[in-house]
């Protein structure tokens, strides 16, 4: 998913290569981005159980953690999607589908 296929010659004849679309690798590098910090949020959230903190201030930063998950979720269902959708290949890993239901099972 999210990626083209090119043919390449060589002293051996041709092959095909699969290579990543760059729309798709902007939305993996974005999320990779957003998880990094919901980790730091989640690692956050368990310190301020630790100290015994207010339960508004850690459901606060539980809301933040769900937020950037699930958006990074949107995002790559999102990318999978476009992905799909804009190459028409009978050998996509997912149908539109497919890709509704991961999205519904979302909310």
């Amino acid at each position: 998913m999210g990626r083209t296929m090119a043919k390449t010659s060589s002293a051996r004849g041709s092959t095909t290569v699969s290579r990543k679309k760059p729309s798709y690798d902007v939305a993996v590098s974005a999320t990779r981005t957003r998880l990094r910090r919901a980790s730091g949020q989640l690692t956050a959230v368990i310190r301020m159980l630790d100290e015994g903190k207010s339960c508004d201030q850690v459901i606060t930063q539980l809301a933040a953690v769900n937020k950037a998950v699930n958006a990074a979720a949107f995002t790559i269902i999102a990318a999978n999607l476009e992905e799909c959708l804009t190459s028409r290949s009978r050998d996509s890993k997912y149908s539109a589908e497919q890709l509704q239901k991961l999205f519904l099972t979302l909310n």
